[in-house]
């Protein structure tokens, strides 16, 4: 699993975070798939907590304005693109059931297209597994 914006199933994790609201007012669980994520607002940016359980192996911060990734926890996730998928998948067929598929795909296509603006990302010391990618420790 990457945190990063240039990654599609993780573009795509935010996308089903955007929605993940409004699929819960329509009485759509996305967590029916194995992916749980909760959201919180802090005031510019949206804190994203997703994992296969109730425990999160990811936590990221983003500022769609400034287009800012804090990355907070980042840890290892077998079958995280997999889960991903199958979500998209089922929240598709399921919004298209409930007749809110264009506001849904409209989320899903635009985190598909590559960002047309970079992002800055920043990597919390302790965010990362020591098995998964390395983290610049302050001097």
């Amino acid at each position: 699993m990457r945190a990063e914006t240039n990654d599609v199933a993780f573009r795509l994790l935010l996308a089903l975070g955007e929605n993940w609201d409004a699929l819960q007012r329509a009485s759509i669980d996305p967590s029916s798939k194995g992916l749980y994520l909760t959201k919180e607002y802090l005031g510019g940016y949206t804190r994203f907590s997703a994992g296969p359980s109730t425990s999160p192996r990811l936590i990221v911060e983003w500022n769609e304005s400034t287009r800012h990734l804090r990355v907070l926890r980042c840890h290892e996730w077998p079958g995280f693109e997999a889960t991903i998928s199958s979500t998209v998948a089922y929240v598709r067929d399921e919004a298209r059931d409930h007749g809110i598929i264009d506001s849904v795909d409209n989320v899903f296509v635009r985190a598909c297209q590559e960002p047309s603006a970079p992002a800055r990302r920043t990597v919390l010391p302790g965010a990362m597994d020591s098995d998964s990618e390395p983290v610049r420790r302050r001097a």
